[in-house]
């Protein structure tokens, strides 16, 4: 399912007249509100924009198709690379345990995040952000391909609302922030590069040598907090079902440190940033009150 944010805006706004209506609906049942201790369950959509990916390692090969004379030493100290990934609409749900405090709720969930990404190249420069030149005689010649599968975010946090009570009425609207902590997956990280021969007949040792490839998983943790504005409708003294919509400020993945399945320098490790990770879910759930 795929929501916009002017789709998720309308929502809200007409989960509000249903409010209103309901308050002023002279045959609203008078129950008592839910109390006590809850659980919750949520399921819905999240959507985030694109996000930037940049990537650098300490590899000091100059490589054939380049020519590094302008580059102190003869050979770069590393390489810099940059894409941006494309995010499409995930799937988000959430559990949750919770105590009323009057007008007040402390609730502690777990949230689980998943999107789909597709990686577009934006740039590439040594380390020291230098551009590459070029080798104008090299008979060497590459072809590289990457990509990304998935990013996953599993967040726990601990969160406070407040809920307005509409006298007569059934729906509860509400409000609340939270802060927590993120556990951030980039899953099927891939980059792959092969090297060969313009021309076998010509002087090109072992272009294969120069082959390296990345595929793995990398992670981090990382803070993250949240705004939260919903409507509950009361179904029974200990059952709610409800729309919350959420705003998540997730920290960068900052360096998440990768290796290589095979590199023309032995052992060496890459590192990984990833931001712009904010976004916005919207859930449908459902409340259970054990009471008093």
């Amino acid at each position: 399912m795929r929501f916009s944010l002017k789709k998720l805006c309308a929502l809200i706004v007409a989960s509000g007249l249903c409010a209103v209506l309901g308050a002023a609906g002279a045959s609203a049942a008078e129950e008592a509100k839910p109390s006590g201790w809850y659980v919750g369950l949520g399921l819905g959509s999240n959507k985030t924009s694109t996000l930037k990916q940049a990537g650098h390692n300490r590899d000091n090969i100059c490589y054939p198709e380049d020519d590094c004379s302008h580059l102190a030493g003869g050979a770069p100290e590393g390489y810099r690379w940059y894409y941006d990934l494309e995010a499409d609409d995930g799937a988000v749900f959430e559990i949750s345990v919770g105590r009323t405090f009057g007008a007040f709720r402390l609730e502690l969930a777990l949230a689980q995040r998943k999107n789909d990404l597709e990686q577009k190249f934006t740039d590439i420069t040594y380390l020291d952000g230098s551009r590459s030149m070029r080798a104008q005689d090299s008979n060497y010649v590459s072809r590289s391909s990457g990509g990304v599968d998935e990013l996953t975010t599993r967040t726990l946090s601990m969160n406070a609302y407040y809920d307005f009570s509409i006298a007569g009425s059934r729906f509860t609207p509400y409000v609340g922030a939270g802060v927590g902590v993120s556990f951030l997956e980039l899953s099927g990280l891939y980059f792959e590069s092969w090297y060969s021969c313009k021309n076998p007949a010509m002087d090109c040792d072992m272009p294969e040598r120069y082959n390296s490839r990345q595929y793995e998983d990398i992670s981090d943790t990382v803070l993250s907090t949240h705004l939260h504005a919903g409507l509950d409708y009361r179904m029974s003294e200990r059952m709610q079902f409800g729309l919350k919509l959420t705003y998540s400020m997730v920290g960068d993945m900052e360096d998440a440190e990768g290796g290589y399945d095979f590199h023309p320098v032995a052992g060496l490790s890459n590192f990984t940033t990833i931001s712009g990770m904010n976004h916005w879910s919207v859930m449908f759930g459902v409340k259970y009150f054990f009471g008093e």
